[in-house]
């Protein structure tokens, strides 16, 4: 009889490796998600209409712009004419370019 238990065992054992097998070939996962995360907002747009108008400090917490100050969610960078700047991407970052009387001449994120 032990030659039965023996053979019993090893046939589950392979069940047990072929449904192990076959489970592995089965794909339920969801495809990769391809959809591009929304643009960050840098707050470019809502001073796209201040052109022209001056320009005081140089950073998040002093920067006005005509006279206001302005609240954005990242880091603003104040760049004069000549300044020498880094080219670095950053979605967040605002940049107020002025002319050399510290008037608005371009907004944008970068």
């Amino acid at each position: 009889m032990p030659p039965i238990k023996t053979r019993s065992s090893a046939l589950a054992g392979f069940a047990l490796v072929s449904a192990l097998a076959l489970a592995g070939c089965s794909s339920t996962t969801n495809p990769p998600d391809t959809s591009m995360p929304p643009p960050v907002d840098c707050g470019a747009q809502a001073l796209s209409g201040k052109t022209g108008q001056s320009v005081i400090g140089s950073t998040a917490q002093d920067v006005r712009v005509g006279g206001e100050s302005i609240a954005v969610p990242g880091s603003i960078r104040v760049i004069t004419p000549g300044m020498a700047v880094t080219q670095d991407f950053r979605a967040d970052r605002l940049n107020l370019e002025v002319d050399a009387s510290g008037n608005l001449v371009r907004v944008y994120c970068a």
